[in-house]
Order: C-alpha cells, then sequence, then structure tokens
C-alpha cells in the first residue's frame, strides 16, 4: 500500500506542476494578447484624433461645401471593441478585489450590491453627465452596469457593413441611485441622489417581500444613511419555464427510487465508480478487496523470495546478474607498476601546481657528495 500510495502523490505532484506550468503560460498569453489591443486601441485613437483635425480644418475652410460625414455609410462615428473595452478586467482574468470593491462601496458592496435592473440612476461621468436612465442589467463580476438609453456607442458590424446603437458597460462608481423621497418639514417629494447605501437583513413581514422576490430576488433590503429611509426593489418577475417533450417532469425527479440502511453507502458501488475512475492514479480510496490482495502480494515477497524472483521483469533479472558477476569477481587490486604510474602522476602533479604558484620544490632526497681524488704530479 506503501507504494501505491507513493503513486498517487507523485502523480498529484506531476499534474501540480503540469496545471501552474499551463497557468503561467496562459497568464503570458493573455498578456501578451492584451498588450496588442492596447496598441491597436492606442491607434485607433490617435486615428480619431486626426481625423478630427482633418475634419475640423475642412468644416472651416469649405465651409457649405464640405464633406457630409453623418450620413453613416463611411463608418463616421463609429467605435470598436478595441477602443470601448474595459481593460481594469485584465482580458481573462478577474477583475482586482480593490477595485471592484472601491467601485461598489457606495452601493453596499460586492456581496450585497443594492442595484438592481428598473433602478433609476444618474450619470456623474461622461458625455452623459448629469442624465437620468433606468439600468438595463447589472453585471457583478466587473461592477458595472448597462442603461437603457444613454452610454450606448454605435459599432458597425462586417457581416452587413450596418450600423447598430450598442449598450456600453458603464462602472457602478460613475452613477448613483435616483428616487424621490419626500422632506419631512415642507412635505415636498422630489428625486434625491442617493449618495450612499447600506444593506440590512430583509424583514419578512414587509410589504416589500413577495414571492416572487424571496424566490428569484434579493434576500436583504436597501437602505439610506443618515434619514434611515429603505428604498423598496423594482418588482421581480418570475422567469416562465417552458417544459419540452425532452425534460423530465419533477414527479420523476423527486421519485425515490434507492432505498439505504446506516450499513449501505449513499448510492450503489457502480455508481460511485462512474463518479470516480475506479482505475485513476490520483485515487486515494481503494475497494477493501484491492487493498487485501496488495497486502497478500506484499507478504508472499517478503516470505518467500522464490515467488518475488518469479515476478521479475527481463530488466530486472538482468541487473541481477549484473550484480552477481560484480560481486564473483570481487575487489579489484593494484599492482606494483600500477602503484609506480600513479605516484608519478601524483609527483608530476603537484610540480605543476607548485611551479604555476612560484614555488620552487624542495628536494626530495638529500644530494650525494661526491669524492674527488688528487693526483700528485711526478
Amino acid at each position: 500500500m506503501q507504494k501505491l500510495l507513493k503513486r498517487t502523490a507523485q502523480a498529484q505532484r506531476q499534474a501540480g506542476r503540469r496545471a501552474k506550468k499551463m497557468h503561467r503560460r496562459d497568464d503570458f498569453d493573455t498578456r501578451r494578447r492584451n498588450n496588442q489591443y492596447l496598441k491597436v486601441a492606442n491607434d485607433e485613437i490617435r486615428q480619431n484624433l486626426r481625423d478630427s483635425r482633418r475634419a475640423r480644418k475642412e468644416d472651416w475652410e469649405m465651409g457649405p461645401l464640405a464633406p457630409k460625414r453623418d450620413l453613416g455609410f463611411n463608418g463616421y462615428g463609429t467605435f470598436r471593441e478595441n477602443l470601448r473595452q474595459d481593460w481594469t478586467n485584465n482580458g481573462m482574468n478577474p477583475i482586482d478585489p480593490k477595485v471592484l470593491e472601491q467601485r461598489c462601496a457606495w452601493a453596499g458592496g460586492v456581496k450585497q450590491l443594492c442595484l438592481a435592473p428598473q433602478d433609476r440612476v444618474v450619470i456623474l461621468d461622461g458625455p452623459d453627465k448629469g442624465k437620468v436612465d433606468r439600468i438595463q442589467s447589472v453585471n457583478k463580476q466587473n461592477g458595472s452596469v448597462t442603461l437603457e438609453n444613454h452610454h450606448k456607442a454605435l459599432f458597425q458590424t462586417w457581416l452587413d457593413g450596418k450600423h447598430h446603437a450598442q449598450a456600453m458597460p458603464i462602472s457602478v462608481g460613475s452613477i448613483r441611485l435616483v428616487y424621490p423621497i419626500t422632506n419631512p418639514k415642507t412635505g415636498i417629494t422630489k428625486d434625491t441622489i442617493i449618495n450612499e447605501i447600506k444593506a440590512i437583513p430583509a424583514n419578512m413581514e414587509s410589504e416589500n417581500m413577495s414571492l416572487d422576490r424571496w424566490e428569484y430576488g434579493n434576500k436583504w433590503d436597501r437602505l439610506v444613511l443618515g434619514i434611515n429611509v429603505s428604498i423598496p426593489w423594482p418588482e421581480v418577475q418570475a422567469p416562465k419555464f417552458e417544459t419540452h417533450d425532452i425534460d423530465t417532469s419533477r414527479d420523476k425527479v423527486e421519485a425515490r427510487t434507492f432505498f439505504y440502511n446506516l450499513l449501505s453507502p449513499p448510492m450503489p458501488d457502480v455508481i460511485i465508480d462512474e463518479l470516480r475512475n475506479k482505475y485513476s492514479k490520483f485515487r486515494t480510496r481503494h475497494d477493501p478487496e484491492y487493498i487485501a490482495m496488495k497486502e497478500l502480494q506484499e507478504r508472499m515477497k517478503k516470505g518467500n523470495p522464490a515467488i518475488l524472483k518469479s515476478m521479475q521483469t527481463p530488466l530486472e533479472e538482468f541487473h541481477e546478474k549484473q550484480r552477481e558477476i560484480k560481486a564473483a569477481r570481487g575487489e579489484p587490486e593494484l599492482s606494483e607498476h600500477m602503484l609506480t604510474k600513479l605516484g608519478e602522476i601524483i609527483a608530476k602533479t603537484k610540480a605543476t601546481s607548485l611551479e604555476d604558484a612560484g614555488v620552487t620544490p624542495l628536494p626530495t632526497e638529500p644530494a650525494e657528495k661526491t669524492t674527488e681524488k688528487t693526483v700528485d704530479a711526478p
């Protein structure tokens, strides 16, 4: 079993390394693709500025003879996706949580966003600043909304060449909620811009809590800070579901077809094998029969070496023969000639090292004194 556990742990580590490598490669590809899109968007902005300067010059110099640029067939005033894309989302990667929290801070936060379709809001930024519109859709993933009538761009499709007005996403931080509030002193009711909303637990006995809202809407109420006024949610429309021939009826789905007690698993073993691959290398839980078989094999290997030898592969047999040949050969012995050669090589290497270091080697043996005999002349 230790061998199985080791194999599973190794497979998990390898899969983790492959996943990290793939994530790094995808992140690099995403950054490179975003840089290309940003370059294209910047080029479009520069081209639009050049076209605007040229158009302004032609309108000033040519007067009534200036070309008509608002006829719709030349793409004047249209935008492309690269120019109006939200680059804070960083392509496929999720938006920075800090940026998302800053956008939705005034509206109750990201988890309890107090905005819904059909809410009236006022635009604070952009060319439509100061205009009031209704929310068409809310995107909580990047903290943006789309409006029904304003903040749109004219797009030209590549198929038919026609121009279509498409609602562009606007940040939640660039809008504020508008709701009619009655002044308690004067009794006058007028539209008021709500700068900050807080999410509070919903009151189940409130008139605003309907069955459709509890089923498909938000489970919290929104409160205006400072004046403690609760703003009701827009009316929630229950979705209409259509039943087709291929759909399973509810009575068949809710019918109980499997019965078990405390001594049996919550589902048949066959279904467990279908949900979890029975022969997967990542499997950590095994059948009792499989565990007993592996333990029996381990005991047989330890108790009877002949069984272990009979289960060897050809490569294991070859390695065993090589080990036997090496053991029969014994330890190698050095001859006198080999020792002499080794001593010469060591002495030569040592002398070369001392010579490179500028050290004069000392003689290993004292020099023999020679005696000269003097012969007297006759």
